[in-house]
């Protein structure tokens, strides 16, 4: 009989969501952010700049990670954009 070492729900929490986007005020504002989300980088945070935008960013995270990587944003001057999809049901 094999045993079942990982939960369904252990399996999804270290699955990585999509790149979302992020805009700051100020480059300083976003460099500062991404210097503290690479200082925690153990914390199920990604993120990097993005090249073609000064004050833009891009993150992503790990389920159950969000608020507090919003936290960190938001303290930076920082705003993340989520596009929520509606799913239609019958």
């Amino acid at each position: 009989m094999r045993r079942v070492t990982k939960s369904f729900a252990d399996l999804a929490a270290n699955t990585w969501g999509p790149w979302a986007p992020v805009r700051f005020q100020t480059v300083t504002a976003r460099d500062d952010f991404l210097l503290s989300v690479a200082h925690r980088a153990d914390s199920g945070w990604g993120a990097e700049a993005m090249g073609a935008d000064g004050r833009g960013a891009q993150v992503r995270w790990r389920r159950g990670s969000f608020l507090r990587l919003n936290d960190v944003a938001y303290a930076h001057g920082g705003r993340i954009v989520v596009q929520v999809m509606q799913h239609r049901t019958h």
